[in-house]
């Protein structure tokens, strides 16, 4: 019902090219990612099909200076969730937004589904954030809080971006009081190519850890071809009164083979990651693992625009140092083939 409420709004302005909301570019910009896959455990030849992801947004201008951005998820374990939903006011170097977005973290927990290049997340992306309560049931933070993010661009001077933020810390869709709130913070050096860096900072409160502490650092080579991309993160945080630690890097990057132009396919890009997590969290009273991972895979893309539609095969080898209790029940981390297809609009 709400898509079909935005597409009917939407679809009015659209369709009146000589409108003062078109040409002033005011008419809404509809988005969404499509993402399904099929998965196979090597440790016990179990199989599976699964929507990933059915993401529908919507964005847009009301003057000069505010904006607005909201996405649901259609595909969140079988339940309609809020994404985003937030307004924002621009000016030349100062933005300010309000609502349930981005806590601006990691670069890798911000990617779309169709910019993350390999079927599942990075464990800086996974782990981080997740949390097991005194019971041993996994919880995650998520990517995105309810709260305000204060950015300054000194691009026109230097290519910087400081973002500083205050959220509730008690996760999406749920605007609980909080005696203080969580901080955060991100320093970004970098423009479209070349070389980019980030260090990430975030404090306070969750519903499932007290005390947290997490601090990021990316560093990451972009050129039309060839991406080189790696990010680590460290987690500090008291949990059933005892402080915990964990520790996620990744090392990760594609190569692009363009073809000439045909109906088949655009273009071949060999993806290759590395990555490794200590402390992870899994459900369970021995939930506790750590792991490398080795992750190989060949994404076709089908468009002659990267990151519009992928057809994605892949191998995941993970070499565990330290098994969680449950290890043999939980195919996410046993070796496994995928393949997917993953559309953006």
């Amino acid at each position: 019902m709400l898509a079909a409420t935005l597409l009917t709004s939407a679809v009015p302005l659209l369709a009146q090219p000589d409108s003062a909301q078109v040409k002033d570019g005011y008419a809404p910009k509809i988005d969404g990612v499509v993402k399904v896959k099929l998965e196979g455990s090597l440790y016990d030849s179990r199989m599976r099909f699964d929507v990933r992801n059915s993401r529908f947004g919507v964005r847009g201008k009301v003057s000069e200076n505010m904006s607005y951005r909201t996405q649901v998820e259609f595909s969140n374990e079988g339940k309609l969730s809020v994404l985003d939903a937030c307004v924002t006011y621009q000016l030349p170097v100062v933005a300010v937004s309000l609502g349930q977005q981005q806590y601006a973290f990691s670069a890798d927990l911000a990617r779309s589904p169709m910019q993350n290049i390999f079927a599942n997340r990075t464990f800086v992306a996974k782990y981080t954030i997740s949390y097991a309560d005194t019971s041993g049931k996994a919880h995650s933070l998520g990517s995105r809080d309810i709260g305000g993010l204060l950015s300054v661009s000194l691009r026109q001077w230097i290519p910087v971006v400081l973002k500083v933020g205050l959220f509730n810390g008690s996760g999406v869709n749920n605007p609980v009081w909080q005696e203080s709130l969580n901080i955060s913070a991100k320093a970004e050096y970098g423009g479209e190519r070349g070389l980019q860096a980030a260090a990430s900072y975030y404090n306070g409160q969750t519903p499932y850890a007290s005390g947290i502490t997490m601090w990021g650092g990316e560093l990451r080579y972009i050129a039309r071809r060839f991406t080189l991309d790696g990010e680590a993160a460290q987690r500090i945080c008291k949990q059933n009164g005892a402080q915990q630690k964990l520790t996620s890097a990744y090392l990760q990057g594609f190569y692009s083979f363009f073809f000439k132009p045909n109906k088949f396919a655009q273009y071949l890009a060999p993806t290759l990651r590395y990555d490794i997590v200590r402390n992870g969290c899994y459900e369970g009273a021995d939930g506790q693992f750590d792991a490398q991972r080795v992750s190989i895979g060949a994404n076709l893309g089908v468009s002659h625009k990267a990151f519009k539609g992928e057809i994605r095969a892949g191998f995941e080898k993970y070499i565990p140092s330290r098994k969680p209790g449950n290890f043999h029940n939980n195919p996410l981390l046993h070796d496994k083939l995928t393949v997917e297809m993953v559309v953006a609009f």
